[in-house]
């Protein structure tokens, strides 16, 4: 039983993703001559380490994958700089914690997060 417990704990974490959605907004913002802004919205999951006696995960272990998902964001924000040759902003952030214990359809080991970028290009040096 110890074995079957460690192991789903193992999978549980192993069971992060992300998921990505993008947006341009070329409207002018104050001139005729602004650079575009490409919006990026990013959701991430990752698990909350339970123990085999817990319904619900103590509140470290919750700030434990707060701290996570705040982590990926800024990882997912500099790689987006780099692909996009842009200087990339967080503009929001916000946390789903677990449900309530009888609320359906997600389990109570699971956060999850959805991050805004906003990107700008990159100005060539001026000479």
């Amino acid at each position: 039983m110890r074995i079957l417990a460690t192991a789903l704990i193992v999978v549980s974490l192993a069971a992060t993703t992300a998921v990505a959605q993008f947006t341009i907004n070329s409207t002018p913002q104050g001139g005729a001559f602004v650079d575009p802004i490409i919006r990026v919205t990013t959701s991430f999951r990752t698990a909350v380490t339970l123990s085999s006696t817990q319904p619900v995960p103590e509140a470290a272990a919750q700030e434990g994958a707060r701290r996570a998902l705040y982590a990926m964001a800024v990882d997912e924000c500099t790689s987006l700089s780099e692909i996009f040759k842009s200087e990339c902003r967080i503009s929001s952030v916000q946390m789903i914690a677990p449900p309530a214990i009888g609320a359906p359809a997600t389990p109570t080991n699971i956060m999850t997060a959805t991050a805004v970028y906003d990107l700008r290009p990159m100005r060539a040096p001026s000479r």
